[in-house]
């Protein structure tokens, strides 16, 4: 994410009592769920200019830190509803059933709707890029739906399965404080805005710190970050943690973790105008990670997401995790992996980059249109109901002005005792977006990890040949992509 510049204009009103999306029941797939759904009551900017302009203007964000950012025109009171159910549909309620509480509590919601939580029936948002197909087109009411970065462009090119958000009134100032990477994201390739975010997902490194302090005499997150500032003083500090440990711990927990920070880097296209995969990222990761697998730096067999990944924290097999904001909230990954009783911090890392983000996308069929708008406005455009939701929820909300001032506070995530919102204000400054992101994307990403990780030889301890590697995986997407082309 990237900071906006802009001087935090003064805001007398507070007047906002904050609330927060959808409420999510995970066990039902075509009902919304029983107590927090049903009960709730109820940008289009041209990005690459943005982009620009928010590179230049960063520093000014950091203006003072008690001032409120002004919220923008909210568009729902020109607006109707012919419903009485507002139904967003997703695939989890990490965020809906937060949001949907504050929601609830908003004593001036301009909607008259109230909010339901609609499961798709899968549990992780890589499933839900296919499944979503098929969902949308039942015959039920979905107003709202929620598309991760990977393969939101799938569901906003053409106008198949949702409208844009300036349909319902929000205009290129509505998104002038958010992280511009977010606003690029959900621009299809006609430059239509079709969806907005309440999150900014920068990526940092978590690491346990008294394993640091007892294997590399570390006792601060600031003198681990100098360990880590940069890729080669990373590799050397997982030389000095090979050392110290006799090759029994890694220094970070997955292959998975490596390519999501370096791939991000990258800004390289998955797929050209032509239709062409293209390699050059690929083969340039596997000459990276190479030497990290074949020195014992990072495990060759463990797959992100699977149980021994999740494992390696609690039994000390790794000293960190490449994490995300969403990693990071109570009950999430950073506690399920480290267990609760861990000593665990924050660094910034070696590189900037950032890890999904949800998008809420304003779906064809939606019939609360002043409900939806009522409740975009609120949770990716308002400063106080943002703010409210970043300090409760401890998420790191999609607006610079708010994220600079409890940055600049005394926030304290309370996993880490740290304030990660300060941590990561200047990588999200620095995270850009160029024209790379494809509806290709989250297939090729994961066809390309399974083939790396197929190569991997446990005897030698060794990955398979790049060229090998490579003809796996486009043998792959090939099979699961028949429009697609190779590399001539």
């Amino acid at each position: 994410m990237r900071k906006l510049t802009r001087t935090l204009a003064l805001l007398a009103t507070l007047a906002l009592a904050a609330s927060a999306f959808a409420a999510c029941d995970n066990g039902t797939e075509s009902t919304g769920s029983t107590a927090d759904s049903s009960a709730a009551d109820s940008s289009a900017a041209d990005s690459s200019a943005a982009d620009s302009a928010a590179d230049s203007s960063a520093a000014d964000s950091a203006a003072d830190s008690s001032a409120e950012a002004e919220a923008p025109a909210n568009p729902a009171s020109s607006l109707t509803d012919d419903d009485a159910t507002l139904s967003i549909v997703s695939w989890t309620d990490a965020d809906l059933a937060n949001m949907s509480e504050m929601y609830k509590g908003l004593s001036d919601k301009v909607g008259t709707a109230k909010v339901e939580y609609v499961n798709c029936g899968k549990t992780q948002g890589g499933e839900a890029a296919t499944e979503y197909a098929t969902f949308l087109k039942l015959d039920r009411d979905i107003d709202l739906f929620c598309a991760e970065a990977g393969w939101v462009l799938n569901y906003i090119n053409g106008d198949e399965y949702a409208i844009p958000v300036t349909d319902l009134g929000f205009t290129a100032d509505s998104w002038k404080d958010a992280y511009q990477y977010t606003v690029k994201i959900a621009t299809n390739e006609a430059g239509n805005l079709m969806g907005a975010t309440w999150q900014c997902a920068p990526g940092g490194w978590v690491y346990n710190a008294d394993l640091a302090k007892d294997k590399l005499g570390v006792e601060t997150p600031e003198a681990m970050q100098e360990k880590v500032a940069d890729w080669d003083k990373f590799k050397a500090t997982a030389e000095e943690l090979k050392t110290a440990t006799d090759g029994k711990v890694y220094m970070t927990a997955s292959i998975g973790g490596l390519w999501q920070v370096y791939s991000t880097g990258a800004q390289a296209a998955w797929v050209d105008s032509n239709k062409t995969i293209q390699t050059d990222t690929p083969k340039a990761f596997i000459d990276f990670v190479r030497p990290y697998v074949e020195n014992g730096y990072v495990s060759g067999s463990v797959t992100q997401w699977s149980p021994d990944w999740e494992a390696e924290g609690k039994n000390d097999e790794a000293l960190g995790y490449f994490y995300s904001t969403w990693c990071l909230v109570e009950g999430a990954q950073a506690q399920q992996h480290f267990g609760e009783d861990k000593n665990i911090k924050l660094v910034a890392g070696p590189q900037e980059y950032f890890w999904g983000g949800t998008w809420l996308c304003v779906a064809k069929t939606c019939n609360t249109k002043q409900t939806a708008a009522d409740f975009i406005w609120t949770f990716t455009c308002n400063p106080a109901t943002m703010k409210q939701y970043a300090e409760n929820y401890n998420d790191f909300v999609n607006n610079v002005p708010v994220m600079t001032e409890l940055g600049n506070g005394s926030y304290e995530n309370p996993v880490l005792g740290q304030n990660s919102f300060g941590i990561w204000a200047e990588p999200a400054s620095k995270i850009t977006m160029s024209d790379t992101i494809t509806s290709y994307d989250q297939t090729l990403k994961d066809t390309f990890q399974d083939a790396l990780l197929k190569s991997y030889d446990a005897g030698s301890k060794k990955l398979g040949e790049t060229d090998a590697i490579i003809n796996t995986f486009m043998d792959e997407a090939l099979k699961k992509n028949a429009d697609l082309k190779k590399p001539e």
